[in-house]
């Protein structure tokens, strides 16, 4: 096969012998292509991998096994630590008005004002047309009749406590007898 292989490429002499010597043939082959990968170094790679990742098991499996964790949650690691809750001032001096509604269109002129305070709390609603003064019943409910006038009226409503504070809330009233 070699020497029609040298004939046909028009080979003669010393030339058609290196190519017919079997170790120039090797050498030249190895030198132009890449020599493939060995079965044997690839089983190698494997086994290396495998008994690496079997090593990093035992170590993360040691150093887990070894961690102590305290058997009491409020201690950690020698150091006891107690922990106080704070309690937050609470503002004892309370005022909301549910009805009306800030921005409410009403059709009647006549509108209920009612909301919650502290029981010994005084209580003024003041308009353009006038004030009113009521004091909350000893649950601290309060409710009131107001008469408002055509267009939009602003309610001032104030709540003066035992303690000499006040609190204000300011809501939007409009009287409208026009259909939405």
């Amino acid at each position: 096969m070699q020497r029609v292989l040298t004939k046909r490429l028009g080979l003669e002499g010393k030339i058609a012998e290196k190519f017919l010597d079997k170790d120039y043939l090797l050498a030249y082959h190895n030198l132009s292509y890449p020599a493939p990968m060995k079965t044997e170094k690839i089983i190698l790679s494997f086994v290396a991998v495998f008994v690496g990742l079997i090593a990093a098991g035992v170590a993360f499996y040691l150093y887990q096994s070894t961690k102590t964790t305290p058997s009491d949650p409020g201690q950690q690691l020698g150091t006891q630590t107690q922990i106080t809750p704070t309690t937050m001032p609470t503002d004892t001096n309370t005022f909301s008005v549910d009805s009306p509604k800030d921005e409410a269109v009403v059709d009647k002129k006549l509108i209920t004002i009612s909301g919650k305070a502290v029981k010994d709390a005084t209580i003024t609603v003041s308009t353009d047309e006038g004030d009113q003064v009521i004091k909350p019943a000893d649950n601290g409910d309060f409710s009131l009749t107001q008469t408002i006038p055509e267009g939009t009226s602003i309610l001032q409503i104030s709540a003066i406590f035992p303690n000499g504070e006040e609190k204000k809330i300011t809501k939007t009233v409009t009287y409208s007898t026009e259909s939405f």
